[in-house]
């Protein structure tokens, strides 16, 4: 498997997830509680048909690997989708539903090894539960890294009440993938699906920053952090960032070093829908630090990866090779002789 191209940013849920649901929710309270304000009341009324023409995309590995080979992928690292992130249910549920995600997505893996690994979901909203599930999940399940939602509820991801998490991660080498869900301003976001158009990229951005600004990268300088969606507005906004931290004492309260330091810190996919915006990040990041990623199965996503790599200008074929599937063998620790 030595010349594939490896897809970092894909989605999978599982048929079980409902029934843990409803233990405790009616499907009427799973969609308002948790559906709606993740998107908006239009948008999510627009998604229920959509979502129904995913079941398969999403939950079946054969189908998967069908797409894969359509878009020139031979290889995935799966992570659940987004809605699955469930910080807002009891602490009990939010276990329990991690644990079958784990034990699914390993399962998954299991059957299709020359196909699929994966990473972990942690029920965040419980730190200590997360810190242990991320030991199982990593050591007896062998996932290979974390996905996280860009916050917990109320709680921003540079909370100490997340360290054990990062360290764990740290001590393992392992990544963590940040992608957005719930995001900030949604007051002003209902319409025209600007939650997902503006809100994605922000939200991602709020948790980058906040990463750095709140000392959590100083202390754990060896974590890595993947963005989702090109990182958001992270790279684009990241000279007004490095200017704040040297104009403004707020910045300075909580880390001793400028935003470029922790620039090492963060992986990006190459999901911009740009290629002047993707260009532009490969030069600001090097080609160590972007990875292929598609946001399979959504409408939002790349659905010509190889060709976005492909196309980039300035860099040779060693460099490309990195984006297509290096980096992310690296960064997972993938073994794929």
């Amino acid at each position: 498997m030595k010349d594939i191209a490896i897809d970092i940013h894909t989605h999978v849920e599982f048929a079980g997830t409902l029934p843990i649901l409803k233990k405790r929710y009616t499907e009427e309270e799973i969609f308002t509680r948790f559906v709606v304000p993740a998107t908006g009341a239009r948008s999510a009324e627009l998604n229920k048909g959509i979502v129904a023409a995913l079941r398969e995309p999403l939950r079946d590995p054969l189908r998967k690997i069908k797409d894969m080979e359509e878009r020139k992928l031979a290889f995935s690292v799966l992570s659940s989708t987004p809605f699955s992130f469930f910080y807002e249910i009891d602490d009990d549920l939010a276990i329990e539903l991690s644990r079958f995600h784990n034990d699914e997505l390993a399962r998954m893996v299991k059957g299709y090894p020359q196909s699929f690994s994966a990473m972990a979901t942690l029920p965040l909203q419980v730190p200590e539960a997360a810190a242990k599930e991320l030991e199982r999940a990593t050591t007896e399940l062998g996932l290979r890294g974390i996905e996280i939602g860009s916050h917990v509820g109320k709680r921003e991801l540079g909370d100490p009440v997340f360290w054990p998490v990062y360290e764990i991660l740290e001590r393992k080498n392992l990544p963590m993938f940040i992608h957005p869900h719930h995001v900030a301003g949604m007051d002003r976001l209902q319409e025209f699906y600007l939650s997902n158009l503006i809100g994605n990229p922000l939200d991602t951005t709020i948790a980058a920053a906040n990463l750095i600004f709140s000392g959590t990268l100083e202390r754990f300088p060896n974590l890595k952090v993947i963005l989702a969606h090109g990182g958001g507005q992270f790279p684009y906004i990241f000279g007004r960032l490095e200017h704040g931290y040297h104009v403004r004492p707020e910045c300075k309260e909580k880390v001793h070093h400028s935003p470029r330091h922790f620039m090492k810190n963060f992986y990006f996919d190459i999901i911009t829908h740009s290629q002047e915006a993707l260009q532009y990040l490969v030069s600001l990041v090097g080609t160590d630090h972007v990875l292929l990623g598609t946001d399979y199965p959504y409408d939002m996503g790349n659905h010509q990866p190889v060709e976005t790599v492909s196309a980039l200008t300035g860099l040779s074929q060693a460099e490309k090779r990195k984006l297509m599937r290096e980096n992310a063998i690296a960064l997972f620790h993938l073994d794929l002789d």
